[in-house]
């Protein structure tokens, strides 16, 4: 299947239609780890990097350590398995007479089939009882039985798998020949443990003398089966290598389609928080080795392409949610909004930690484009909660557009649901095509910000401050892509990028500061701390994008038009700047006084003194200039003191 960032192939198609078959979950926060584990992203390699004699090396290591005993419970159980298995295959060589292979204590494709055939007669054990849970007054004990087979057996045998299926899939071994031929059998059973898992959940929580017993060790037992399944799954789909037979990749393409909506999608929205952060990590897997991989030397892999193909899968579910919600909302069907809401709230969860690590910048610009789409009309909820859910959804919204404009670690400094893996994004390797696409975003995501402003302060939501950081925030966003980033190629569109975005400078600032006056407008102890947050995205703006802004003031080294669009930026900026003095936003003046005042004040009297620096003869001569910033200073001044004198009894402001 080709890469389509525009849209959808035929197996996407019914990707979208099983999207509309997904059934009502209660909604929950869960984040998936942009930080995978050293071990898991070694095993991920293993197809691609490790040599034939290295493979066989670390396999034997691999059985070495599966059968090592510590002190851990699940040590003990994991070992006992894999003797268990071991010693089947040697009873099944003995009776096919295969003394020849007896120096070798036990191969990748031996101890795969082994045990996919464990597996495949636990499953069947387990139904069986499952089955006899609904008709036996005994369910306690039928219950216990069932989580002891989870947990000493289900779950050994399936960390045993996904520890060898790197090596059942390396080239050296037939190219995972084996591997894709048992793919649909191996998928099967994962998808048939998933459905045991719920339905195990379910009958456990209806029947048994001791219900509150019953259902926790249950519970317990089902929740640990799901997340072990959503691991061995991410390894089958990550190291599985693509057909070059083109009528089985199309089967094998399904095949992995299935599986995915089965497990990892059909997780998403689970009603556990800790399944469904599970099924989160697990995506964030597909999508930074699929990222990663496309970058490496072995870019043209089978496994790679095929980890390519996984996690547009992903993507392309993600866009038809967003979707399926904006129809659901534009429509007259009001019964289903709930679930489709929870259901956005949950895909928009994993687009803002994922979407920095998208390997193509179409992908972030189309779902960028999707959650303005969603501020402008898509938000709109149901019922007697429509404020709320509106409310939330626009919050997801608006950090997910954050992630779009792909936001550094600078933005993550007061922990505002932002994921720490913003962190660890390289905006250096975008391509000059790629920054100028995203600045051209940004351009479009400012003038829609500007015009639709949520209105946090009449809503009834608990986190309405939120949305009015995060909304500052992608103000900051847009501005600094434009401003700063912009560094394509066309510098014809740079230079466009960086006019209009001190054009919309004034709009912007008057934005961010009218934030702390809806900050401040609350009636609940919680004003003065959603006024100082406020002022703190305040302060920051004005701190990365006035020594930019003035920079321009040089007519050497700048353009004349940046200078002159920049000395006009400035002086709007003036009276805005002094607006803050007002009393309505007395909260927010312990911050934004000694913050964003003081550094634009700073800013510009540091222009000052260079353009009188002795030797400095760019500037001589600019005594328009030089006049100006000496008036914008002294208005700054003046009103700063007036307000001292003002607050004369108010010993907090007169602090600030």
């Amino acid at each position: 299947m080709g890469r389509n960032r525009s849209g959808s192939s035929t197996t996407m198609a019914s990707m979208q239609s099983t999207t509309a078959a997904s059934q009502a979950s209660s909604m929950g926060i869960g984040s998936g780890s942009g930080n995978i584990n050293s071990s898991d992203l070694a095993l991920y390699d293993i197809p691609l990097v490790t040599s034939p004699s290295q493979a066989s090396t670390d396999f034997e290591q691999l059985l070495h350590n599966l059968q090592s005993i510590s002190v851990d419970p699940k040590s003990v159980r994991k070992a006992a398995c894999c003797a268990a298995l071991i010693e089947t295959v040697q009873e099944r060589r003995q009776n096919q007479n295969q003394q020849q292979q007896q120096q070798v204590v036990v191969s990748p494709n031996e101890l795969f089939l082994a045990t996919l055939a464990a597996l495949t007669s636990l499953q069947g054990t387990l139904e069986q009882q499952v089955k006899r849970t609904d008709t036996d007054t005994e369910s306690n004990n039928n219950n216990n039985n069932n989580s002891n087979e989870v947990e000493t057996t289900a779950l050994p045998l399936l960390e045993i798998l996904r520890q060898i299926l790197p090596y059942v899939a390396h080239p050296s071994n037939n190219h995972g020949a084996l591997l894709l031929h048992q793919f649909g059998t191996v998928s099967r059973m994962l998808r048939m443990f998933v459905a045991l898992g719920y339905a195990y959940t379910a009958s456990s929580s209806t029947t048994g003398t001791n219900k509150a017993t019953s259902t926790a060790v249950a519970t317990s037992g089902a929740n640990a089966l799901l997340r072990q399944i959503l691991k061995t799954t991410t390894m089958l789909l990550l190291i599985t290598p693509s057909s070059t037979n083109t009528s089985t990749t199309q089967e094998a393409e399904k095949e992995m389609a299935k599986l995915l909506h089965a497990t990892i999608i059909r997780m998403f929205h689970d009603v556990r928080p800790k399944v469904r952060k599970a099924a989160f990590g697990c995506a964030m897997d597909v999508v930074i080795v699929a990222s990663s991989s496309n970058s490496s030397s072995s870019s043209s892999s089978p496994v790679v392409q095929q980890r390519k193909v996984i996690a547009d899968f992903l993507w392309e579910y993600c866009h038809a949610v967003i979707t399926q919600y904006k129809s659901s909302s534009s429509g007259s069907k009001k019964k289903n909004d709930s679930s489709n809401s929870k259901n956005l709230i949950h895909i928009l969860r994993l687009l803002s930690t994922s979407l920095p690590y998208a390997d193509d910048v179409r992908i972030r610009v189309r779902f960028g484009d999707d959650c303005l789409a969603l501020m402008g009309g898509g938000g709109e909820g149901s019922g007697s909660n429509k404020g709320e859910v509106s409310m939330e959804v626009i919050r997801e919204t608006l950090i997910t557009l954050l992630s779009c404009l792909e936001k550094g670690e600078e933005d993550s400094d007061d922990g505002l649901l932002l994921s720490s893996m913003e962190q660890e994004v390289d905006t250096t390797k975008d391509t000059a095509k790629e920054d100028e696409e995203i600045s051209k975003f940004a351009a479009r995501a400012l003038a829609f910000l500007l015009q639709h402003r949520p209105n946090a302060a009449n809503s009834s939501f608990s986190s309405a401050g939120d949305v009015n950081v995060v909304y500052g925030r992608c103000l900051m966003g847009c501005v600094e892509r434009m401003l700063v980033r912009a560094n394509s190629g066309d510098e014809d569109g740079t230079l466009a990028s960086k006019l209009l975005a001190m054009k919309l400078l004034p709009n912007v600032l008057t934005s961010i500061l009218h934030l702390c006056d809806e900050a401040a407008e609350g009636e609940d102890g919680g004003a003065a701390n959603s006024a100082e947050m406020c002022g703190s995205e305040f302060n920051q703006f004005v701190s990365r994008v006035m020594p930019i802004v003035t920079s321009y003031f040089n007519n050497v080294t700048s353009n004349n038009n940046l200078q002159r669009v920049a000395i006009e930026a400035v002086s709007n900026c003036i009276d805005i700047i002094r607006q803050a003095l007002k009393i309505q936003y007395r909260n927010a003046w312990g911050n934004i006084l000694p913050g964003g005042y003081a550094t634009f004040t700073s800013t510009l009297a540091l222009n000052l003194l260079e353009m009188r620096g002795a030797g400095n003869e760019a500037n001589n001569g600019n005594s328009e200039l030089e006049g100006k910033l000496q008036s914008w200073l002294k208005e700054l001044v003046v009103s700063l003191l007036r307000l001292r004198d003002d607050v004369e009894k108010d010993g907090t402001a007169r602090t600030a």
